[in-house]
């Protein structure tokens, strides 16, 4: 009974999976992409936001730390050092933890298009805008 089951399921997968491939590649204008093989299949199957998502989530994973010291740069004021620090310090760890659990969450989950058009959970981090990093002042 089990062998039977299985043949059935195997013949079901595989039927999917020769029908499916084919209907993923159609383009509106019928011709295919020219250039590089591999751009041709990122073209093919729209594969471009979801390998966007994947290099965010990984971003947001090895990087979401750096929310620490962001935040106590913001919280900083030349006249109570102590509060901004500790303020930014609290407030960085819980912002650098969040950020650190959705990036695992957009790598996982880079595949599928959730949110709608793998739109991103969280702006950019701010530590790497250009033009935006200015000195501490010294006294």
């Amino acid at each position: 009974m089990r062998g039977g089951m299985a043949r059935w399921v195997l013949s079901g997968i595989l039927a999917t999976g020769i029908s499916v491939p084919g209907g993923w590649g159609e383009e509106p204008g019928g011709t295919a992409p020219t250039g590089d093989p591999t751009e041709q299949v990122i073209g093919r199957y729209h594969l471009q936001p979801a390998f966007t998502k994947l290099g965010r989530g990984a971003a947001n994973t090895l990087f979401g730390w750096l929310e620490i010291p962001e935040t106590i740069h913001e919280r900083y004021t030349p006249d109570d050092v102590g509060t901004g620090f500790f303020t930014g310090l609290g407030i960085g760890i819980l912002k650098g933890l969040v950020r650190t659990g959705i990036g695992l969450y957009e790598t996982v989950t880079f595949f599928l298009p959730y949110p709608e058009g793998f739109a991103p959970l969280l702006p950019p981090l701010g530590y790497f805008q250009q033009g935006r990093r200015e000195r501490l002042p010294l006294s």
